[in-house]
């Protein structure tokens, strides 16, 4: 019975252990999307188009990014100012190279002196490539 009990010690603090360590790799990837998006809000709200084709992978680039590049290009000469703040996200890592992230952005813009909200609800698509984490859809 004491074998039994010291077995079963043994396999409940190797669980303990890997769950430790998947919840610490989880938070590791939230916080980097997290900190991605966060780069994206910036590269917005400066106008900076080389620094928001940096989020996006190479993948989606060559198959669909360059509409979202151009767009946004677009955003950019079009208006004053812009300014682009995200809320209410949720992360949700689906395995070690896909993520998806809910969120709420406002985009802010300056035209003819007056400012203008649009309001979205978006759901964006991540993959990590060469150990980063890159906005791979829903742009």
């Amino acid at each position: 019975m004491a074998e039994e009990s010291r077995k079963f010690n043994v396999m409940l603090r190797y669980l303990l252990l890997i769950s430790l360590l998947c919840l610490t790799a989880c938070t590791s990837d939230k916080d980097d999307i997290n900190a991605l998006l966060d780069q994206r809000d910036n590269s917005i709200s400066h106008k900076d188009i080389s620094a928001y084709a940096s989020l996006l992978s190479n993948n989606y680039l060559q198959e669909h990014g360059q509409l979202a590049v151009q767009s946004m290009q677009q955003i950019f000469s079009r208006f004053d100012q812009v300014e682009m703040h995200s809320r209410d996200r949720r992360v949700q890592i689906n395995d070690e190279n896909h993520a998806i992230c809910e969120q709420t952005y406002v985009l802010k813009v300056l035209a003819d002196g007056e400012w203008r909200n649009i309001v979205q609800r978006e759901q964006l698509n991540f993959h990590r490539e060469n150990d980063v984490w890159k906005i791979n859809g829903g742009l």
